[in-house]
């Protein structure tokens, strides 16, 4: 193995620390997680090899004291307590079981909950940084780049790199910040904290699909939303107020985003189905709540591009604050197709045994979980095939 390819504990997602202090509240749970290919893109012989001795070599991480300040002074709605755990912390590889068959490559995590959050995104960055290794970005990657944040910060779009989990590199995600950082506060930061740190920028995210997902073996999926935005106001007491609207399709998260939830959260993540309609539902569901939608934050990040990104500013502009979460538009778009993946929750065990859960899209081909227990949730949840 050459040098690691991640080299920072937090060289990870912010939500998966924000999501990682709420777990200590639900410290009995044990999870499973499973690598999909969505496109089915072929894996070259011995890739599982490879990305083995890298995820053990992330044993060797840990919380440096440059981190734990930089953490405690920017991100002041952490704890003491799971700050001190974190310093702790370590990642263990026997969590992670890695396979290969042909060109399919198998992977799955399992273990407590509050350890096995912060596999997902490095995974996801290690395979998407081996994939495209012998691939060089094209040769104008980063004036294209320039372009793009030129056309963004012109048109009057606020965005976010959100681009950790599908990188063509870590290096490239770190020239993508020091390129947009010039362009605050259009540009509003990143969600990854160790180039937040890096290059002085704001850390940005709430919370991902995961946590109303687990919540589902404890409360039952139709309860699944309500419990994640009561665990989540219970942790941060007003603190990073997006709530993610999709986990089980928007239309059931209408229905429990009432306005006692839609005046306590200062917006909402929008990351399936056509954003300009969604953007509108949204909009009419705070009217119909008598709450000024100019007063609320849209986050879009279905992946947007700067034609999308723009598109959806001129629509909502002055109606809402609209921000877009940029990922793979920025930092691996440079001539060679990126990996259509995810790694997702499958089952959760607060106590009383595994129980399946699933992601309902607002987009069919993108549930997850396995088949019986995605028809069990639309039954449940009065959904139609």
């Amino acid at each position: 193995m050459t040098s690691p390819l991640v080299t920072s504990l937090i060289d990870n997602d912010l939500y998966k620390f924000t999501m990682g202090q709420v777990t200590h509240d639900f410290a009995e749970a044990v999870v499973r997680y499973r690598f999909i290919n969505r496109d089915r893109r072929p894996f070259p012989p011995g890739f599982a090899d490879e990305l083995r001795a890298h995820v053990d070599a992330m044993a060797d991480l840990r919380l440096t004291p440059q981190e734990y300040d930089w953490v405690r002074r920017c991100a002041p709605w952490f704890k003491l307590g799971y700050l001190q755990w974190l310093r702790g912390f370590r990642f263990d590889p026997t969590q992670v079981r890695i396979g290969q068959q042909g060109d399919d490559l198998r992977l799955e995590v399992e273990g407590p909950w509050i350890e096995t959050i912060y596999w997902e995104v490095p995974l996801m960055a290690m395979i998407s940084e081996l994939y495209f290794k012998s691939a060089p970005p094209d040769a104008d990657w980063e004036q294209r780049l320039k372009e793009k944040a030129d056309r963004l910060a012109n048109a009057g779009v606020s965005w976010i790199d959100f681009g950790t989990r599908r990188r063509f590199s870590r290096a490239v995600q770190d020239r993508v910040n020091e390129v947009c950082k010039p362009y605050g506060p259009r540009f509003r930061g990143t969600s990854n904290p160790y180039f937040a740190m890096r290059h002085g920028l704001t850390p940005q995210g709430t919370f991902a699909h995961e946590l109303p997902m687990a919540l589902q073996a404890k409360v039952g999926v139709r309860a699944c939303n309500r419990a994640a935005l009561d665990a989540w106001v219970n942790q941060y007491r007003g603190d990073l107020g997006i709530a993610l609207t999709d986990t089980v399709t928007t239309d059931v998260f209408l229905r429990d985003f009432d306005a006692y939830y839609a005046k306590l959260f200062d917006g909402v993540r929008i990351d399936s189905g056509d954003p300009a309609e969604v953007g509108e539902r949204f909009v009419a569901h705070y009217q119909r709540l008598r709450i000024d939608p100019a007063s609320k934050i849209l986050v879009f990040s279905d992946a947007l591009n700067t034609d999308r990104a723009i598109a959806l500013h001129k629509q909502f502009e002055h109606r809402v604050k609209m921000t877009a979460g940029i990922g793979t538009h920025l930092t691996n778009d440079f001539g060679h197709r990126a990996l259509n993946m995810v790694i997702k929750l499958t089952h959760a065990d607060f106590g009383h045994g595994f129980v399946g859960v699933v992601k309902l899209s607002d987009e069919p081909g993108k549930h997850t979980g396995d088949p019986a227990d995605i028809a069990a949730a639309k039954r449940s949840l009065g959904l139609g095939e």
